[in-house]
C-alpha cells in the first residue's frame, strides 16, 4: 500500500547530479547534461478554450500535440484568457528565421500564398510610429492614412505629393478633381480649358460679307471675327457661316476665332 500525501515546503528546491544549493533566484533548479524537462502533453481544442484544462491558469506552460482549428503542436503558455504559442527560431547565415513570427531583420523562405502580414479574425490592422495610429487597414479591407473611419479603398486625410509624373495628353488624357466629400473623380480637360480654333483669311475680295467659321456654330458669342486686326460684328447665316457687317475691301485680312 502507498501513501500519498501533500507537503508543502517554504523552501528552494535542487534538483541535479552536483551538490549544493538552488540559484537563490529559483524557486526550483534542475541540473543535467544528458536530460531535458519533459513538459505535460496535452491535446488543446483552441487558443480560445481552456479545455482539457477546466480554467484558463495564467502562466501555465504545457506542450500541444493536436492539430485543430488556430492550434499547432508546440509550446503554449497561458496569458490567463487564452493560449498563446511560444515561436521557435533558427539562425542561418547570421540571420534569425521563425516560424510563424515576421523578424525585425527580414524573413526568409516565405510563401506569399501562406505567409502574410495581417489578421485571420474579422479585425482591423493598425500600424503606429511613436505611438500613434498613422495606418489603418479595415477589416472590409480599405486603407486609412490619417483617419481610422476610411470611407472609400483609400482615404487620406492630409496633404499628397505624387513625385515624377509623365508628361500627358490633353486630348485623351482626364483630369482629376474631387467632389464636396473629397472623394477623387475624371473629368475631361476640356471642362477647364476650352479648344480654340483659328482661321485667317488672306486676300478678301471687294464686297466679300460671308465667311465660313472653323467649327458648327452652338454659340455665337463664341465666336471673334476680325477684319485687319479690328474685331468686327456679325451675324450668323446658318450652322457654318457668319456674314460681317462691314463688307470687306480687296485683300482684307480676315481672321475668326472660334471657343468650343
Amino acid at each position: 500500500m502507498f501513501a500519498i500525501c501533500s507537503l508543502h515546503v517554504q523552501a528552494q528546491v535542487k534538483i541535479g547530479v552536483t551538490a549544493g544549493a538552488a540559484n537563490p533566484n529559483a524557486m526550483l533548479e534542475i541540473e543535467a547534461t544528458n536530460k531535458g524537462l519533459l513538459l505535460p502533453r496535452l491535446s488543446l481544442v483552441a487558443t480560445t478554450s481552456a479545455a482539457p484544462l477546466t480554467s484558463f491558469v495564467k502562466g501555465m506552460l504545457v506542450y500541444d500535440t493536436a492539430t485543430v482549428n488556430d492550434i499547432t503542436p508546440g509550446m503554449y503558455y497561458c496569458d490567463g484568457v487564452k493560449w498563446i504559442k511560444v515561436n521557435s527560431g533558427s539562425t542561418t547565415g547570421g540571420t534569425v528565421t521563425a516560424t510563424n513570427a515576421w523578424n525585425l531583420t527580414g524573413n526568409l523562405g516565405t510563401d506569399p500564398n501562406t505567409n502574410f502580414l495581417g489578421t485571420t479574425d474579422n479585425k482591423d490592422v493598425v500600424f503606429k510610429t511613436n505611438s500613434l495610429e498613422r495606418v489603418r487597414f479595415t477589416k472590409d479591407g480599405w486603407v486609412g492614412i490619417g483617419t481610422v473611419t476610411p470611407k472609400a479603398a483609400l482615404e487620406i486625410k492630409g496633404q499628397l505629393i505624387i513625385d515624377t509624373l509623365a508628361f500627358g495628353d490633353i486630348y485623351t488624357d482626364r483630369v482629376l478633381v474631387s467632389d464636396a466629400q473629397g472623394k477623387v473623380k475624371a473629368v475631361s480637360p476640356a471642362v477647364f480649358a476650352p479648344s480654340v480654333q483659328k482661321k485667317l483669311l488672306l486676300a478678301a475680295y471687294t464686297g466679300q460679307t460671308n465667311f465660313t467659321t472653323p467649327a458648327t456654330i452652338t454659340d455665337a458669342d463664341k465666336i471673334m471675327l476680325y477684319r485687319n486686326g479690328v474685331l468686327i460684328a456679325f451675324n450668323v447665316l446658318n450652322s457654318n457661316t457668319i456674314v460681317s457687317e462691314i463688307a470687306c475691301s480687296q485683300y482684307d485680312e480676315i481672321r475668326i476665332v472660334q471657343i468650343l
